[in-house]
């Protein structure tokens, strides 16, 4: 589930840390209206002040939203 306009983080649970990234944490989640498990990934703001690295994470965030609709 991509965070979009209509979602808030008022509807997620967050819980413990599942793993870590050059960019960012996985925390696990629950999407408390569908009552959904997910996988919440935080970014690391200062780890995006770069343009290549800003680039790598929107070239993934693109591909996350296209895998949800399989």
């Amino acid at each position: 589930m991509i965070f979009s306009p209509k979602t808030s983080l008022d509807d997620y649970i967050i819980g413990k840390q599942i793993g870590e990234g050059a960019y960012a944490i996985v925390r696990v989640g629950l999407h408390k209206p569908s009552n959904r498990k997910v996988a919440l990934k935080i970014y690391k703001k200062s780890k995006l002040l770069e343009p290549n690295r800003r680039r790598s994470v929107k070239r993934e965030i693109k591909l996350m939203d296209k895998m949800q609709n399989f």
